[in-house]
């Protein structure tokens, strides 16, 4: 338990790291789904991992990350509407990306 306390007091001293130095974003839990292993009850237990700053994009009830997404919807929107690699870059990168705090939530 040692090793967990010391792991989330890091990660609570990043959380605020951010916050102080970005006051203006909000922050986002992005709960993994390994957290949420069923639907027979209305709370889950899970722990705080890493916090981040990242963009993302909510598209088809989906949201995006654009440091893990952006290669996938640039292909996507190659292959969709037949567009150049270059093309799509510039349409993907014209999403409405919010810039936020991630703090990911995991088993």
């Amino acid at each position: 338990m040692g090793k967990e306390i010391e792991a989330q007091q890091e990660n609570v001293k990043n959380l605020l790291n951010l916050v102080q130095e970005n006051p203006e974003l909000r922050i986002l839990p992005l709960v993994d789904t390994e957290c949420v292993v069923s639907d027979d009850y209305g709370s889950w237990v899970a722990r705080w991992d890493t916090t981040e700053i990242d963009f993302v994009f909510v598209k088809d009830e989906r949201m995006y990350r654009k440091s893990a997404d952006f290669e996938d919807l640039v292909d996507e929107a190659m292959h969709d509407f037949d567009f150049s690699d270059e093309k799509a870059r510039k349409i993907v990168d014209g999403y409405e990306w919010e810039k936020v705090i991630l703090v990911n939530i995991v088993p």
